[in-house]
C-alpha cells in the first residue's frame, strides 16, 4: 500500500495534471478563433494594417477567460449541441478544479480514503478536459480543411506552421 506521502504527492500530480489539461483545452478554443480569423487572408502578404489587427486579435484571445472565449466562438456559426454540452461540461468542470476543488474537499485530504475520492474526481475531470479538448481540435482541423477549400489554399504542413510561428514572432505578432 501507498503511504500517506505517495498518495497526496500522487494528488498534487494529477491535480497538476488536470490544470495542465484544462490550459491546453483552452488553448485550443484560442486556436480555432484564430484560425477562423487566419484563413481569410494570404499570409504570405500580410500589411502592416493586418498585421496589427492579429496583434489585437491575439491580446483579445489571451486575455479572455474561457467561457467568454467559447461563447465568442459559438457567436461565429451553429454548432451542434452536443459538442456545446460537451465543452460547457469541461468548463464547469475547469472552473470548479481552479477556483473550488481544495475547498469542496475541505479536510478530506488529511485521510488515505479522502484523498482517494480526491484522486477519482480528478480523473473525472480529467476525461472531461480530454473530451473537450479533442472536440475542439477536431472543430479547428474541421475548419482549417472547410476554409482551405473554399479558398483554394493547401493546409500548412507542421513545418510550415512553424516556420509562421517563428516568422510571427520575428516580425512581433
Amino acid at each position: 500500500m501507498m503511504s500517506s506521502s505517495d498518495d497526496l504527492r500522487e494528488l498534487y500530480y494529477e491535480f497538476g495534471r488536470a490544470a495542465e489539461m484544462a490550459q491546453v483545452m483552452e488553448a485550443e478554443a484560442g486556436n480555432f478563433a484564430l484560425v477562423y480569423a487566419t484563413m481569410l487572408v494570404n499570409t504570405s502578404k500580410i500589411t502592416d494594417e493586418q498585421r496589427e489587427f492579429f496583434r489585437a486579435l491575439l491580446r483579445d484571445v489571451n486575455k479572455r477567460t474561457f467561457g467568454n472565449l467559447f461563447r465568442q466562438i459559438q457567436k461565429m456559426g451553429q454548432i451542434d449541441d452536443s459538442i456545446v454540452a460537451t465543452v460547457n461540461d469541461a468548463l464547469e468542470k475547469r472552473n470548479y478544479l481552479t477556483h473550488k476543488f481544495f475547498r469542496e474537499h475541505n479536510f478530506a485530504i488529511r485521510s488515505v480514503e479522502g484523498r482517494k475520492t480526491m484522486l477519482a474526481e480528478l480523473r473525472e475531470i480529467q476525461v472531461a478536459l480530454s473530451l473537450a479538448h479533442a472536440t475542439l481540435s477536431a472543430m479547428t482541423e474541421s475548419l482549417s480543411q472547410l476554409l482551405a477549400k473554399l479558398f483554394g489554399r493547401n493546409l500548412l504542413s507542421e513545418q510550415e506552421a512553424l516556420n509562421l510561428m517563428a516568422e510571427g514572432k520575428r516580425v512581433g505578432i
